[in-house]
């Protein structure tokens, strides 16, 4: 038997979730060799003695929540670069994890960069309960990996996953990004052959977006480079969406396909506005109607000893929770679940939308089946404007009725 075949879930066949997945735990390890080109993320300077003092934090941290009674469904460690942290640290932190959580999970994900990953550390995470991988690929064309400051080579990516293989990791994931300036119809065919080689069970597929106070950005402002057209990062998706699906591999999300019930039950709990913890310095949460994280400073963090401070923090009001379920449910290809919708806010979403609803339908880019309103895969290119003009017809709404 294959062991990327096990599957903890039924997704069914639309995307939709027959598991609950919350609450999750989000585990937050930021430190990095060096910062991407596009990346905006709270990360910090690789300095062995910092990582220790920032691991040991971690535990206290930890100790903390599973005192609290907290028993999470998923885990996820990401960053940053979980697999930049040396053999001791690594174990330690999954050992910290492993004891209070193993027995509750039905998913445990960690983040690893090629570069940074071995058979030793993929051996230790394993033994204690990991059973899934996601890889920061981002593409296979070397061209593009040196424009985004990715510090591994095409190469690379695919030995890592013979080595999961080999140690039958029992899922894996891939992250690529569409979009990258100077990226070609040539970049994508070698991409999409690279994912057949590897065959992983899930891809995460990422429009590049030029984020404030990234390289990228200054770069474009500057006229250092030129961006792709939005029609041709649109026609480059669509290339990479048609060739996934050749391999088996369903869109379950908008930017995540999955083949094998290789869905990441982690995120799933997000888009569905499942609750979660976050550890570590600037980790996110949202617990019992409350949002806030932790204060983005990683001395600041390890001098709290396991109580970060807490910061932005904010109750979700009537409006926050219409507009939360609006923005994460029309992401998934299962889309809104109107009856859930009515639960939580007391309102029909027709009542709130039905006339922007209306015109959606008409042009094809929702339609409504199930008890649910989906993008179709025309609407999922206009996803973004679909979803900000719902936001702004609830608002208006509301605020009719004060």
């Amino acid at each position: 038997m294959d062991a990327r075949s096990t599957n903890r879930g039924d997704t069914g066949g639309n995307g939709s979730c027959h598991m609950s997945a919350s609450p999750g735990l989000y585990v937050h390890v930021p430190f990095c060799r060096s910062r991407c080109t596009y990346c905006d993320f709270h990360v910090a300077a690789l300095r062995p003695t910092v990582m220790v003092d920032y691991v040991a934090a971690m535990r206290s941290e930890i100790d903390q929540v599973a005192k609290s009674g907290f028993s999470p469904r998923t885990i996820f460690i990401g960053g940053g670069t979980p697999s930049a942290l040396p053999q001791e640290q690594w174990e330690q932190l999954l050992g910290a994890l492993a004891e209070p959580f193993s027995g509750s999970l039905v998913e445990w994900t960690v983040e690893a960069n090629p570069e940074s990953i071995n058979p030793q550390k993929i051996e230790a995470a394993l033994k204690v309960g990991v059973d899934r991988f996601s890889t920061g690929a981002q593409t296979f064309s070397e061209k593009g990996l040196s424009l985004m400051g990715r510090r591994h080579d095409a190469r690379r990516v695919e030995e890592v996953h013979r080595w999961f293989e080999e140690l039958e990791v029992p899922r894996t994931s891939l992250d690529l990004i569409v979009g990258w300036p100077g990226q070609d119809r040539e970049s994508i065919d070698k991409d999409l052959a690279a994912v057949e080689r590897i065959d992983p069970d899930h891809i995460s597929l990422y429009h590049l977006s030029y984020e404030s106070g990234t390289w990228l950005h200054a770069m474009r402002e500057r006229g250092g480079l030129k961006p792709l057209l939005d029609e041709t990062c649109i026609d480059f998706s669509n290339a990479f969406l048609t060739g996934l699906n050749r391999q088996g591999f369903r869109r379950y999300e908008v930017s995540n396909l999955e083949k094998r019930g290789g869905v990441s039950w982690h995120n799933l709990n997000y888009w569905q506005r499942g609750e979660y913890l976050g550890i570590g310095s600037g980790a996110a949460s949202f617990f019992n109607g409350a949002r806030w994280k932790n204060r983005p400073d990683v001395a600041a963090y390890i001098s709290a000893d396991g109580s970060p401070e807490r910061i932005d923090m904010e109750k979700s009001g009537e409006l926050d929770v219409i507009v939360e379920l609006i923005m994460l449910q029309l992401r998934l290809s299962s889309g809104l679940d109107l009856k859930n919708f009515r639960n939580l806010t007391k309102y029909e979403f027709y009542e709130l939308c039905s006339g922007s609803l209306r015109n959606f339908k008409e042009k094809g880019f929702l339609v409504e089946e199930a008890g649910h309103v989906r993008a179709t895969h025309r609407g999922f290119d206009v996803l973004d404007s679909m979803i900000l003009q719902f936001v702004e017809d609830a608002e208006k709404r509301l605020n009719a009725r004060t």
